[in-house]
């Protein structure tokens, strides 16, 4: 399998362009659902299934990577993944009782609070159906099959999009039929997932045997423990800390506050969307390089394209940042005109979610988990002491502010933690730690400039006010212009020097003539 594995540029190309097909059916969705279940129910809904999705990332204590990385070394060998889907298994049955547990009102009235607890089994299975959908994308990254794989995940996607477009004008969509349509779209992804990897497998000779031998089993169960015991300690605060700041977001402001976050939270990860599709294929490449003990290429690697990534995403960013009214008008209407400024403060988010995901790949492709350990043991600290303070009423100390407060919280605590997984990763790969973060600061602030500037041309249109959307469009429009013409000028801004956009351009024109 590694040596038909496609060039890297193939298989980014291909998720890019997934991902670009999914963004409409992304925002399609994000503007339906505020919508159809309104502030209260769009929050129980975002804090349930929220709550067990860091459960199922607790239980996958960074088993998950650990599968990943061994099945990009070792490719040809089908018992690894016949051993992983006994392990997610495992985790299905344990989220299912929890799940059930919380049925019982005086549990369940503690742990979520001011939620129908009917709410909490289905919750729990989208939530193990989306973690063991990432589990099989990531093993067709892992064997080189992105680009079957992908095509796969945009069919479903488009598809499935329409269905809720048929129940939402049909006045059909509420909190029952938007579980069954999450179900049936994510059923059909991990079918077509698993599907591209047998197929894969046949293609290239590969024993599908899902038996293990006693001696296989105990291996894999020591190759596992060994990478993922120390992380069962991250794990857990990760699952207590992201868990408790949701909660204490519902217990002190209710519902709405908590679809409000919600909200703010579904536009940063539409900017994150672009950058999503290459973090997975980078971490392939550095576990390969770390195979070789290759630490030059495993620098060159995180020099060259975490400058990009941070720019694609602050291009996103930046203009969800100025546009945030019109994007919550476009988005939620006006039941959630509060959502504005939470809106405004997590368009952050997705620029260091892409330096997080590099920085932390660095540590998982080398099997330093330890160091994950004891930064997520640092960022609980700091983390729940500003989140007490952000949220918490004046009788106790806090200052109140809900989900403007969560939001503040979450992208400064991320600004702090990813910067120093960078600087760790500059002790022992050849990384330019200054350089990136003088670049972190710079490109941000030409990038807001720019989509200021643009916004403030657009209002000056006649009727800039009025037409909102027409407006908004125009204001993108601009702004994409101008931040075209500055990267083409400085592809410093990039990471890229002048000779690589000749070289990029001579070979789109030598593909155009062929």
């Amino acid at each position: 399998m590694q040596k038909t594995t496609p060039p890297l540029a193939s298989r980014y190309l291909f998720k890019l362009i997934a991902n670009l097909a999914s963004v409409p059916v992304y925002l399609i969705m994000e503007a339906l659902l505020p919508r159809a279940l309104g502030p209260a129910m769009y929050g129980n809904y975002s804090f349930a299934t929220t709550v067990f999705l860091q459960m199922t990332g607790f239980l996958d204590m960074g088993t998950s990577t650990c599968f990943y990385n061994a099945l990009s070394r070792r490719q040809q060998e089908f018992s690894l993944i016949a051993f992983y889907l006994r392990v997610s298994l495992l985790i299905m049955a344990v989220t299912m009782l929890v799940a059930c547990g919380l049925l019982y009102e005086p549990v369940g009235s503690l742990f979520l609070p001011q939620v129908p607890l009917w709410l909490a089994p289905l919750a729990a299975f989208c939530a193990f159906l989306t973690w063991f959908g990432r589990v099989l994308r990531s093993m067709n990254d892992a064997t080189g099959a992105t680009i079957q794989s992908e095509l796969w995940r945009t069919a479903v996607s488009l598809i499935c999009v329409g269905l809720l477009v048929v129940l939402f004008l049909s006045g059909l969509l509420n909190i029952i039929t938007l579980f069954l349509q999450q179900y049936l779209m994510l059923t059909a992804t991990a079918v077509g997932f698993w599907y591209v990897t047998w197929r894969t497998c046949r293609v290239h000779g590969i024993s599908q045997s899902f038996r293990l031998a006693p001696v296989q089993l105990r291996a894999y169960l020591r190759e596992f423990f060994t990478y993922s015991h120390p992380l069962f300690v991250q794990s857990l605060l990760s699952f207590l800390m992201l868990s408790l700041e949701r909660w204490l977001l519902q217990w002190f402001n209710g519902s709405s506050e908590q679809g409000y976050f919600a909200l703010s939270q579904k536009v940063s990860m539409a900017c994150f969307l672009f950058v999503s599709a290459m973090t997975p294929l980078i971490m392939r490449e550095l576990s390969i390089a770390w195979g070789s003990r290759d630490t030059d290429s495993m620098g060159r690697l995180i020099n060259r394209f975490a400058p990009l990534l941070y720019i694609i995403a602050a291009y996103f960013s930046c203009f969800t940042l100025v546009e945030a009214k019109a994007l919550v008008g476009l988005f939620g209407g006006s039941a959630f005109v509060e959502a504005i400024v939470p809106v405004q403060i997590m368009a952050l988010y997705p620029l260091h979610q892409a330096y997080g995901q590099l920085a932390s790949s660095v540590f998982h492709a080398t099997g330093r988990t330890r160091v994950l350990r004891n930064m997520t043991a640092l960022e609980c600290l700091y983390g729940f002491l500003l989140t007490w303070l952000l949220l918490a009423p004046s009788d106790l100390w806090g200052l109140g502010q809900g989900a403007t407060g969560l939001a503040i919280k979450t992208v400064a605590v991320q600004f702090i933690t990813v910067n120093c997984y960078l600087w760790l990763a500059s002790r022992f790969i050849p990384l330019h730690f200054w350089r990136n973060l003088a670049h972190q600061i710079l490109s941000l602030s030409i990038l807001l400039a720019i989509a200021f500037a643009a916004r403030e041309v657009t209002l000056i249109f006649p009727h800039g006010e009025s037409f909102t959307l027409l407006r908004f469009l125009a204001s993108g429009l601009l702004y994409s212009l101008m931040t075209l013409l500055l990267c083409l000028g400085f592809p410093q801004l990039m990471g890229m020097q002048r000779q690589d956009l000749k070289n990029i351009l001579g070979r789109f024109l030598q593909t155009r003539h062929s």
